[in-house]
């Protein structure tokens, strides 16, 4: 009796969860675009690093663009790893240019 009854209230769980999950798919949906691109912008503008090199960044679909200058190579890899972090991102276009 007891194996019944975890049998049912873990098909009852799983159910539950599975249907949980996709009504909440709208609201889990990947950011595009404008949206994507001030996600990128916020967590390079919170990077300690790079916070003082104001990157601009643009965003088209899946893809975004970072552009602005940086004082070493590092810290161009260090934005382009960090955008590339953000979910939803598909391919950066890392046109930093770095000073050294």
């Amino acid at each position: 009796m007891k194996l019944v009854r975890l049998i049912l209230v873990s098909s009852t769980l799983v159910f539950a969860m599975g249907t949980v999950s996709a009504a909440d798919a709208p609201a889990i949906a990947a950011l595009t675009g404008d949206a994507l691109a001030a996600a990128v912008k916020g967590n390079l503008d919170n990077d300690l690093v790079l916070q003082k090199f104001n990157l601009k960044v643009k965003g088209k679909d899946a893809d975004v663009t970072i552009e602005g200058s940086v004082d070493e190579g590092e810290q161009m890899a260090l934005a382009g790893n960090v955008a590339e972090n953000v979910k939803g991102v598909r391919y950066v276009f890392n046109n930093i240019v770095p000073k050294n």
